[in-house]
Parts: structure tokens; C-alpha cells; sequence
């Protein structure tokens, strides 16, 4: 992916797209950033913010079923699994910084025990 997309991905995230309407959001935002970018550019874009959805949720999922509480859980144990889960989704996604991770953590847990 082009290196100049990926160092503003982190003011382009938004975790609310994984509700919904996240195709449009994208656009948009990328439009507004870079009026010139080419539409294989988006959709690369918006590939990667797939993935990276699609792992981090997937493994947030796991944990945020083990823990069964809406919100990110704080004792040790889980702090130091919350913290093994932003460096497993650093080593596919490098670009995305730990906010953000735990902030889709933070999603999961809310959707998945509300």
C-alpha cells in the first residue's frame, strides 16, 4: 500500500465503522485527505482496514467472551492479555497504533457482553 496512506491511517480509523456504513466513511475521508487519490487506491485502502477489522475483531471476540463484561476489563490478567492482543494485531497491522487497537477491543467487549 502506498506508505503515504498508511502514515495517516491512524487519523483516518474510526472504530464506529465497524457498526455499519464504514465503505462510505472511508471514501469520503480519503476523498477529503487526497483529492487526487485514485479509486484503486481506496479500494486497497479500504482492504486493509478490512483486514485489520477482520483479525482484531475476530481475536478481540475471543478475549472479550473469556472476560464477559461491556467494558475493557482491568485486573492484571487481563491487562496482560489485552496488552499480548495490541501486539499480536501490531504484528500484522504496524501501521495502526495500540489506541486504536484497544479501542476496537473496547467495541467488541460492548457488543459482545451488552
Amino acid at each position: 500500500m502506498n506508505k503515504m496512506f498508511l502514515e495517516h491511517i491512524n487519523e483516518l480509523f474510526d472504530s464506529n465503522d465497524l457498526f455499519g456504513n464504514a465503505e462510505k466513511n472511508i471514501y469520503i475521508l480519503l476523498k477529503n485527505k487526497f483529492p487526487d487519490i485514485s479509486e484503486e487506491d481506496i479500494a486497497e485502502f479500504r482492504s486493509y482496514l478490512h483486514g485489520f477489522y477482520e483479525y482484531c475483531v475476530k481475536y478481540g471476540d475471543i478475549l472479550a467472551d473469556k472476560y464477559k463484561t461491556p467494558f475493557l476489563p482491568k485486573d492484571d490478567e487481563a491487562e496482560k492479555e489485552i496488552a499480548e492482543y495490541v501486539s499480536e494485531c501490531q504484528k500484522q497491522y504496524p501501521d495502526i497504533d495500540s489506541k486504536h487497537i484497544i479501542s476496537i477491543f473496547g467495541t467488541v467487549c460492548w457488543l459482545a457482553n451488552r
